[in-house]
């Protein structure tokens, strides 16, 4: 069956720029609007940390699954895949490994490779949050919106936002341009995401092949050879 995945368009609204104030704000909304659901992941990768035991592998992709949104149907083989690489990704995470996200995004299924790319930021950042940003669609078009409206980066180029060393930069270097550097990844994030809430609404792109993923932008799938 095919699926669309969602975007989200600038709906003629000039953005405001960052202070500390409004990312603050941002923090204190999100948190009174989240906090069970972050209560319930936090506790969930604390009690589970590594990714050497398939249970406990796909407790954690289905919770971050259903309560992030991520719409992946594929939910076993993707908790497969991961345990697959365990010692890997546990061994990446620990030091904050920028590559392994592609590593865990990349999943074969039903003979093709899907690409779980804003799945595998938010598992890596529910591992180690101060070291991995989030990506999904409402913080894709807010920081491309953004560099349009008031270019904090010479070096950013849409696709950049897709490759996650590229993001992660772009994201460092958004905090940093707008004297942000107090503020941790994970408060940055929920500034991130809310900020991509006022100001855009969702539209149908074109019809996409595959397995869920409608949280992902963009969809890309690689035919296996």
């Amino acid at each position: 069956m095919k699926q669309s995945r969602p975007r989200v368009i600038l709906m003629n609204a000039i953005l405001q720029i960052p202070t500390t104030e409004s990312v603050k704000a941002a923090c204190e909304r999100f948190d009174r609007e989240n906090e069970l659901i972050e209560q319930t992941l936090s506790e969930l990768f604390q009690q589970y940390p590594r990714n050497d035991d398939l249970r406990h592998v796909l407790l954690k992709v289905v919770a971050v699954n259903a309560l992030y949104h991520t719409c992946i149907y594929a939910l076993d083989t993707v908790a497969r895949h991961i345990y697959a690489h365990g010692a890997e990704i546990d061994a990446a995470l620990a030091v904050g490994s920028h590559e392994i996200v592609d590593k865990i995004a990349k999943v074969r299924v039903q003979g093709k490779v899907h690409n779980f790319f804003s799945f595998a930021t938010k598992y890596c950042s529910w591992h180690q949050p101060e070291k991995y940003h989030i990506y999904d669609s409402r913080v894709d078009s807010y920081l491309w919106n953004l560099q349009q409206q008031n270019a904090f980066t010479a070096a950013f180029h849409h696709p950049h936002l897709w490759d996650y060393p590229k993001f992660h930069n772009i994201v460092v270097t958004f905090r940093d341009a707008h004297g942000l550097s107090t503020f941790t990844f994970k408060e940055i994030d929920k500034f991130l995401y809310l900020q991509g809430e006022p100001t855009f609404i969702p539209v149908p792109d074109e019809p996409q092949p595959g397995v869920g993923a409608f949280d992902f932008f963009p969809m890309q799938e690689f035919v296996a050879e």
